[in-house]
């Protein structure tokens, strides 16, 4: 039988691989679409009407699925200065406690985006027509997979 620390290291895991898979087609998508947006405008003096608006969701989507990543690596903004002056123990509980208080947070975040997402369902976007709720989930989604890393952080602080 699986240990929770086996679980939640290969949920870990399968999030990431989804969320890295995922970021390098929107980047590429994104990085297409703008070149192709400043070839058309400067050489055919054609511009996209929709092309702006694809890479603003893009870069919003990947910057709320990059955060996952962040969090997974430590790479989020943090008070070195402080807890590096701590005694170990009760760094150990600080840790904790700022960990539990994020986990709260993005609980929160994460219901409550999907709320904003379902109340903005109807609303279009101007240029693309497709229905604001889609770029409004990219919130909810990141904090899913930011609520997955987080768990197995805990797990693994936890279950030595």
């Amino acid at each position: 039988m699986k240990t929770i620390k086996q679980i939640s290291t290969k949920v870990s895991r399968m999030a990431e691989k989804l969320v890295q898979v995922t970021l390098v087609v929107m980047v590429a998508v994104m990085t297409v679409i703008i070149i192709l947006q400043v070839f058309m405008r400067y050489l055919f003096l054609y511009s996209l009407s929709w092309s702006e608006e694809v890479a603003r969701y893009l870069m919003i989507w990947v910057a709320f699925l990059g955060a996952s990543l962040a969090l997974k690596y430590g790479f989020h903004i943090g008070v070195e200065f402080v807890i590096t002056r701590i005694p170990d123990k009760a760094r150990a509980r600080v840790n904790l406690v700022a960990k539990l208080s994020i986990l709260v947070f993005l609980i929160f975040f994460t219901i409550g985006g999907f709320q904003v997402s379902w109340a903005v369902r109807d609303q279009d976007s101007p240029a693309l027509l497709f229905s604001m709720g889609y770029a409004y989930l990219s919130a909810p989604i990141g904090g899913v997979f930011m609520i997955i890393q987080l768990l197995n952080s805990l797990v693994e602080d936890w279950v030595k």
